[in-house]
């Protein structure tokens, strides 16, 4: 059924999925089938089934235990960020499908309170981006401040109305590629102007993510603060113990 590259086999495959959801075949509360029959139906790898259904547990629209199998749980996006966090490029893949929104850029160095939060250096200087992602129609969820160097910012303009990682964005224009990234999870407090932004009260508990891009040389490709209101993100992982011998 798909004879295209492996990078575009699961994207046409969830699409596939998707509409199947939608139209019912597969109704919410069922299984889909598993991922050797799927990958037999439609002549894909396992890692193209397992990469499709990714997307879909990343909209929201399914969930996947061990020994139970891939639940559809609503036929519908949730309009959420559902956060499948297990390698670099689950989290370089999570914010596909919300476009960012350019709020306001400004030259600034380590001694702004925002880039102090990331703990950057304070005669360095950076580029920061504050914006927001939304899905097409529906509030605001997450609020962010995106500290790119000078090297990284020729990609800048793009950003506005990019519907992927600006990660990926700054570094695909300078020929590099994310090779690792660090991220720190806490709670914070809204400031009421970040609240007015993010059409929510400033007491809201919010989910604050810090978080370091590093390229192929180890160079700080973006150093990033994203705010998800309560309800507006979910955080997922799966962790194997390694069998013993």
């Amino acid at each position: 059924m798909f004879q295209r590259s492996a990078g575009s086999q699961y994207k046409l495959l969830a699409q596939t999925l998707i509409r199947r959801i939608r139209d019912g075949i597969y109704p919410a509360g069922g299984l889909l089938p598993t991922e050797h029959e799927l990958g037999k139906q439609f002549n894909v790898s396992r890692i193209t089934v397992r990469g499709a259904l990714r997307e879909l547990e990343m909209q929201g629209l399914v969930s996947r235990r061990p020994g139970i199998g891939t639940r559809v749980e609503s036929t519908q996006p949730t309009g959420d960020f559902v956060h499948v966090g297990n390698t670099v490029d689950d989290i370089l893949r999570f914010t596909r499908g919300f476009t960012f929104h350019t709020l306001a850029i400004k030259e600034v160095d380590g001694n702004e309170p925002s880039a102090r939060a990331l703990r950057l250096p304070p005669a360095q200087r950076f580029i920061r981006v504050t914006g927001l992602r939304r899905a097409e129609g529906a509030p605001p969820v997450v609020y962010s401040e995106h500290h790119v160097p000078p090297l990284y910012a020729e990609a800048l303009d793009a950003m506005d109305g990019y519907r992927a990682s600006v990660a990926e964005l700054l570094a695909e224009r300078r020929g590099d590629r994310v090779c690792e990234i660090r991220q720190e999870i806490d709670a914070v407090r809204l400031t009421r102007a970040q609240a007015a932004l993010l059409e929510t009260a400033p007491s809201t508990p919010t989910l604050r993510t810090r978080t370091w891009y590093y390229g192929n040389k180890k160079d700080l490709i973006v150093a990033s603060v994203t705010l998800f209101p309560e309800g507006r993100h979910l955080f997922t992982t799966v962790m194997r113990r390694e069998p013993t011998v």
